[in-house]
């Protein structure tokens, strides 16, 4: 078994291709659990504002999701990591 790359990342291949096609995906660490505002949802009441990372940069969302999408612009200055 050899590691290769490919469009999707790395992942471990076996090194006598085209005879043998097994390969394994290389496993990713897991993302830290969202940052917790103490601020409940305003749309479902059941949930809690977590602060999240998206396309556009951090925002608030119900920790309800899928079943709530409330979400909020983040206003307020958060500390920059």
């Amino acid at each position: 078994m050899v590691v290769k790359s490919g469009r999707y990342g790395n992942f471990t291949a076996c090194s006598n291709f085209p005879d043998c096609k097994n390969i394994l995906k290389e496993n990713k660490p897991a993302s830290p659990p969202p940052e917790r505002t103490g601020e409940k949802c305003d749309k479902c009441g059941e949930g809690e504002m977590v602060i999240r990372s998206g396309q556009y940069g951090k925002f608030k969302a119900c920790s309800n999701f899928p079943k709530c999408r409330n979400t909020k612009k983040i206003t307020e200055n958060i500390k920059q990591e």
